[in-house]
Order: structure tokens, then sequence, then C-alpha cells
């Protein structure tokens, strides 16, 4: 089932195009985009010149993310700070109602207006993306403007901008890119090899670096959440979760997890996850529904999560259970378990659909964050950090 009717792709009528767009009287003048913010550039003690970076990641996810920001551009980039600067478009700006937003292309990419909806529109990353974050219609004005109607006004530039699969291939190249390496084994490893950046959360890694020469290990931005995801009321955890909330959640953070942690921030975008656009729920397992707190095994941080809040529940027929990858989603669609403990991206460029896969009117209690390390070779390029916590080459 949809999430959102299907997208109104408008290829001509420029002149109705662009009433429809920004309404009686002259358009605003375009938003002037402020530049990535310093804090959010990450160089070792050293920096070499610009040149092509070898990366090794203890998580694949976020080497995926990498990879992929070095291949293409969005229409916007936000850095650490939710900063916009220019990315495939030049400027932005919205109409009265704020319903309309109207991108500007950079005038030398291969990209115009119409070419760039279409594909949007026939790409189902991008298709879906856009549904999600309430877009209804997208109207080229001519080639280098781009209309986008959303369903309700966006005060602010909306974040689906910088969403990568709205992505395209950059014009030009940047001056050094972050290229994750394949790796086997320990990190470590890694390190000993000569890689240029080791990007990780594990102490041990952390700590072994700071014995060696020529390294630096910088703290990156909290980019990570975990929830506990309760499908309806759950005999058996309730007493896990005492009512002095903030202190049980630092005391998760200092105590639970092998990792740099502190307690998660509220309010977030999960807290708005109840408006989204809801999809039909895959049928339900019929069965009894066992007293456990379910993690995705290959995550060892919510692994620490689940055992400790067994631990304190402290009821004997409660325990902690991993599901492999493929598994664990289709549970939590279907609500099939008593809890779940699952991560988070702590910022969302299109927050329905990082809920999508949550089964209706699941309640969410926030746990802790989550953040790497970059651990960076002397002369090692600087690089900066977006919003999602993605490493990108200058």
């Amino acid at each position: 089932m949809s999430p959102r009717p299907r997208l109104a792709l408008l290829l001509g009528g420029g002149v109705l195009a662009a009433a429809c767009a920004h309404g009686p009287g002259a358009p605003p003048a375009p938003e002037t985009p402020p530049s990535p913010s310093s804090t959010c550039v990450v160089a070792s003690d050293s920096a070499g010149a610009g040149r092509d970076v070898t990366a090794a990641f203890d998580d694949s996810a976020d080497a995926r993310r990498v990879a992929r920001a070095t291949r293409v551009v969005a229409p916007v980039r936000l850095d650490c700070e939710g900063r916009p600067s220019p990315g495939l478009a030049i400027r932005w700006s919205r109409d009265s109602s704020a319903r309309f937003w109207t991108i500007d292309l950079d005038s030398p990419s291969t990209w115009t207006a119409g070419p760039l909806a279409a594909a949007w529109w026939a790409d189902p990353d991008a298709n879906s993306a856009l549904r999600w974050a309430g877009v209804e219609s997208l109207i080229p004005l001519d080639e280098r403007r781009l209309v986008l109607g959303f369903s309700s006004p966006e005060a602010e530039p909306p974040t689906v901008l910088a969403d990568r699969s709205l992505g395209v291939p950059p014009t030009s190249p940047r001056r050094n890119s972050v290229l994750p390496q394949p790796i086997s084994g320990d990190l470590r490893d890694a390190i000993d090899r000569g890689v240029d950046l080791v990007h990780t959360s594990d102490p041990g890694v952390i700590e072994y670096a700071s014995r060696r020469p020529g390294l630096t290990s910088i703290p990156l931005p909290w980019n990570r959440a975990y929830l506990l995801l309760l499908p309806s009321p759950s005999a058996g955890i309730g007493a896990a979760i005492p009512p002095d909330t903030a202190a049980f959640r630092a005391a998760l953070a200092r105590d639970a997890v092998r990792a740099d942690a502190r307690a998660a921030a509220a309010p977030s975008w999960w807290e708005r996850a109840g408006a989204c656009p809801q999809v039909a729920p895959p049928p339900a397992r019929r069965r009894q529904l066992a007293n456990t707190v379910v993690y995705r095994a290959s995550d060892r941080v919510a692994r620490d999560l689940a055992e400790r809040l067994v631990a304190l529940a402290g009821a004997p027929e409660l325990a902690a259970r991993g599901l492999d990858d493929e598994a664990f989603p289709s549970a939590l669609a279907s609500g099939s378990e008593r809890s779940f403990v699952l991560a988070a991206p702590v910022h969302a460029t299109v927050p329905c659909r990082e809920s999508a896969g949550w089964p209706r009117s699941a309640t969410v209690i926030p746990l802790i964050e989550t953040r790497p390390h970059a651990i960076l070779r002397r002369g090692t390029p600087p690089f900066e950090v977006e919003w999602d916590g993605t490493l990108v080459g200058r």
C-alpha cells in the first residue's frame, strides 16, 4: 500500500507552474545558503594536501553511506550541525505558503530540471524518499528551476533535499574522497597496515591507537540512537524502566555498553512517528508471544542493552534474544515479540521512512546515543562530517 498518492510530474506550462508555485505577487528572494560550519571539519594534528583517503569501518552501514557520498551529490548538503550548503542546487527558496520549494540547479551540471524530475520519479529509492517526505508534485519551471510541492508547509529547507537517494554524480570531483577498504578481522590490523582513517566505536581499538605514534583519535558527532520499542503493553519489561528515566538512561550509557555513549536526547524525530502515513503490517504469526527483549544479533550495543534490561527487570521468565539481519526487520514490522532494542539515526533526512517498518502504535522509549571515533594518521587530508554522520571529502 503506497504511503502517499503517486507523485505528479508536470513537465510543461512554465507560466502556470510558476503561478502555482509562488501564488500572487513576486516570488521571494532566494535564500543565501550558509557555509558549512568549521566545527564539522575533521583533521589530523598535521593535515596533508588533498588526496584520496583510505578508510576502514567497523560498521558496514557507515561504510556504505561513505561510498555512496563519494559517488553522488544531493541537491543540498547538511553539515554536522544541520546547516545547509549547496550541492546539486546552488540556491533554494519557498513561496508564501511554505508548501512549494524551488531549487536552482548548478548551471555547469549535466542535469536539467525536467530530466532530473523524471529520474527521481522513475527511481524506486528516490520516489520512495519523496513520497515519505510528503512531496506531491515535481514542477520544472525551466531548465534550471525545479519546484517541489509538499503536502504540508515546510518552514525550513526540507531535509529530504539532502537525502542521497536524490543524488547524482558530481560535475567536478572533490579534491579528496574517503574510500572504504574491505576489512577482515580486527581493525587493529588495519591500523598496522597503514590505512589513513579508522572509523570505530570499539574502545579496544581506540585505546590501541592511543599507544601508537602518528595517530590522532577524534570523537565524531553523536549519530546513532538506541530505542526500546514496545508493540503492546509488555509484561516483565516495565520493571526495568524506573520513574527517573534521565538517571536510568545515563546509567545505561555509563555502565551497560562498550562504546562512547550518553543518555538519549529528547525530543527527536521518532516522537512524531505516529503522524506518518501507515502501511499495511505483515500478517502476525499466530503464537503465544515470548517474554523476550529482541535485538539484531550483529549489533553488539543493542545486545548489551537488551541484556542489561533483562537483568534490571528481575523477571525469571524474561530473556534477551538476538535475531539475524533478515529475521529482525520482519519480526519488528509484525510486532511479533514483546519488545525490541534497535538502532536508529540521531538525524533522519526522511523520518517517516525510518519508522515505516515499526509496528503501529508502538511505544518508543529512547535509551542512549553513541558516537564513533575517527583515528587519523598524520598527514591525512581534512574531511567533513555531514548531518547523518557520514564522512565526505572536501
